[in-house]
């Protein structure tokens, strides 16, 4: 069985830095903050969700993929709360992911989700 060459071209991957998967202790915590958030907003409690997502935006926040996470979560929280009519919680949801989450670390989809959700709650 003949393997073939590796290609000329390809560098190896020494270059790249490598990544350190997020401590499963980080991970439980982001997943349990979620789960209470969610369980907050059915209720109608948003302004109470607020110190959870607070919370919830200080866990590894320099890790890309969590941002992600986190950006879309936010989206779905803000316009939730814009449809229940909750402004004051969506607009300091807002505030806290313009201050607590890195632009740099959101891709092309995060940033539509999260310019969505700003504008279904400024046309309000």
């Amino acid at each position: 069985m003949e393997t073939s060459p590796a290609p000329k071209d390809r560098k190896p991957l020494s270059h790249l830095p490598a990544l350190m998967p997020l401590d499963p202790g980080t991970v439980h915590r982001y997943t349990m903050l979620q789960r209470a958030v969610k369980s907050l907003v059915k209720q109608g409690r948003f302004d109470d969700s607020l110190r959870l997502l607070e919370e919830m935006f200080t866990i590894a926040p320099e890790d890309a993929g969590l941002s992600k996470l986190k950006a879309r979560f936010a989206a779905e929280m803000i316009k939730q709360a814009a449809q229940a009519q909750k402004i004051s919680a969506a607009t300091k949801l807002v505030e806290l992911v313009d201050t607590k989450l890195s632009p740099s670390h959101l891709g092309a989809q995060e940033k539509d989700l999260l310019a969505k959700a700003k504008a279904d709650l400024y046309s309000l």
